[in-house]
């Protein structure tokens, strides 16, 4: 028996006619086209579907190989950023242990020019036994002899004080002490010990004189002042070469 000659037990029959409903017969026997016009649109909606992720897979592979092209532009760009701050690294390393060379080429402060200046500014009667250089200060050891000795010493500190090399507020007289007597040296500026101990010996003293920061035309001015003239010509090349300012 096929389903359009069942009988079909309708419970809301009564109230389908109220409501101008089809009876549920008539909608039965419709129910293969309407499962297929279902199934039709279920396929089509199903293909759109495996379509689109057709698409989205597609798209996902190509993103995925340009995201891995980017990520190897990426690693070498990072290795030459390494590479380029290693060389720029050893670059200042270098610029930096030449400019120290050329610096103690041409100092001042470990030089004949330091001495120049010593003789210079050491007034008569003062001697000096002794100039230590260490870090940045300068150490001078020296005696000074009467009359008027103290002042003598006193003449010392203002020249280092006027000097450009060193700190002009910084020059401290730091030790003066009453030596023993010494007696003059017929054969040079060297004296030795008094033969009478009742002559009042010279005055002993230590001055510190910081070095002050010399800029290399000040410094290529004082060269030329103390008559430095090789070192002053040492100072003119290497400005050229661009190793000095």
């Amino acid at each position: 028996m096929t389903t359009e000659t069942r009988p079909v037990l309708d419970l809301l029959r009564e109230r389908r006619r109220e409501l101008g409903i089809e009876p549920l017969a008539a909608t039965l026997s419709q129910r293969r086209t309407i499962l297929q016009r279902g199934a039709l649109i279920g396929l089509a909606l199903a293909g759109a579907v495996a379509g689109l992720c057709a698409v989205v897979l597609l798209q996902h592979a190509l993103v995925k190989a340009r995201m891995g092209s980017l990520q190897a532009v990426e690693a070498e760009a990072q290795q030459l950023d390494t590479l380029l701050a290693a060389r720029q690294q050893k670059l200042a390393s270098i610029t930096a242990t030449n400019s120290r060379l050329a610096t103690a080429l041409t100092s001042s402060r470990t030089s004949a020019a330091l001495l120049a200046e010593l003789q210079l500014l050491t007034p008569a009667e003062v001697q000096l036994t002794a100039a230590e250089v260490k870090d940045d200060n300068l150490t001078i050891k020296g005696r000074a002899f009467d009359p008027f000795a103290l002042v003598r010493i006193n003449a010392l500190e203002l020249q280092l004080r006027r000097s450009p090399m060193f700190e002009q507020a910084e020059v401290k007289l730091q030790r003066v002490e009453r030596e023993k007597p010494l007696s003059p040296n017929p054969a040079g500026p060297q004296r030795t010990p008094a033969a009478n101990p009742a002559e009042p010996g010279p005055l002993g003293f230590e001055i510190r004189a910081p070095f002050a920061p010399v800029t290399p035309g000040d410094q290529l001015t004082l060269l030329t002042r103390l008559g430095s003239e090789g070192m002053a010509q040492r100072l003119r090349l290497l400005r050229q070469e661009g190793l000095m300012p």
